[in-house]
């Protein structure tokens, strides 16, 4: 949490991130002066793997990238304690603080990590990952990722697997009530997330819900909203919920201004 509580005046911040993901950033939300609106607009379904593919993947892998916290929660879940232990014998390697933070909380060592930009595109331009001709690297991820990461690794002469563990589906949620609030702000930490939210919503709200500020955590989001017509935005600069209250914070004091 920051270090000192700020004052959000009441401001109504739409949360979109999956349902058991969402508990922190309302907490800080409403611990400093602002009103939480949680609406999910992403679920996440685990997928059960293979249990001789899963036991040949893993005890052939000489490093494992988790994408995201989702990842490293469904693919550890299904490891008993003799595949943990020799998945600690395994490189793991974080795409940014929550991944790292969730394979802490798994019992796992992070052996690396982006200091800075947290995507595949800071993880690829660590030294470490420069020189993995003939090394097998393991991309635990949801279903339909991004090929950034295996494009490149291959590209680099690795062996790439892939072990996809969980899939994204949009939830059944009746909207009208969520219809009959006002929102501030709507904060956005994925691409998938602002698509959906469009998706769930009618057309006819559609001109106005574009006009509502967004607080995204990414460049590449903030161009996946531009393209869907959203028209301002700021941008946080770490993809945390400090950093995203932060953001709220000093756009409220109006210390920044909004990106178009």
């Amino acid at each position: 949490m920051p270090l000192l509580k700020t004052d959000l005046k009441q401001a109504r911040v739409l949360i979109t991130r999956p349902a058991h993901q969402n508990e922190n950033l309302t907490r800080l939300i409403r611990d400093n002066n602002g009103i939480p609106i949680c609406f999910p607009t992403i679920k996440i379904v685990p997928l059960i793997l293979e249990i001789a593919e899963s036991q040949q993947v893993l005890t052939l892998a000489n490093k494992f990238i988790f994408t995201s916290a989702n990842a490293v929660r469904c693919y550890c879940s299904q490891l008993d304690d003799a595949k943990m232990q020799q998945l600690k014998t395994k490189s793991c390697l974080a795409i940014g603080q929550a991944t790292a933070q969730a394979l802490t909380t798994a019992g796992l060592n992070v052996d690396l990590m982006p200091e800075h930009g947290y995507n595949s595109e800071a993880l690829l331009n660590l030294a470490e990952l420069q020189n993995v001709s003939k090394k097998n690297i393991v991309i635990i991820r949801g279903e339909n990722g991004r090929e950034t990461l295996a494009e490149t690794l291959k590209n680099r002469r690795a062996i790439v697997n892939y072990q996809n563990v969980y899939k994204r589906e949009i939830p059944q949620i009746d909207c009208t009530e969520i219809l009959q609030q006002k929102w501030d702000f709507i904060t956005i930490t994925s691409g998938e997330a602002i698509q959906n939210l469009v998706k769930m919503l009618p057309k006819t709200q559609h001109d106005g819900l574009k006009k509502i500020p967004l607080i995204v955590v990414s460049e590449r989001i903030q161009s996946i909203a531009k393209n869907l017509g959203f028209e301002k935005f700021a941008l946080t600069q770490m993809p945390s919920d400090d950093a995203i209250l932060n953001t709220i914070t000093t756009i409220i004091n109006g210390e920044e201004k909004w990106l178009n």
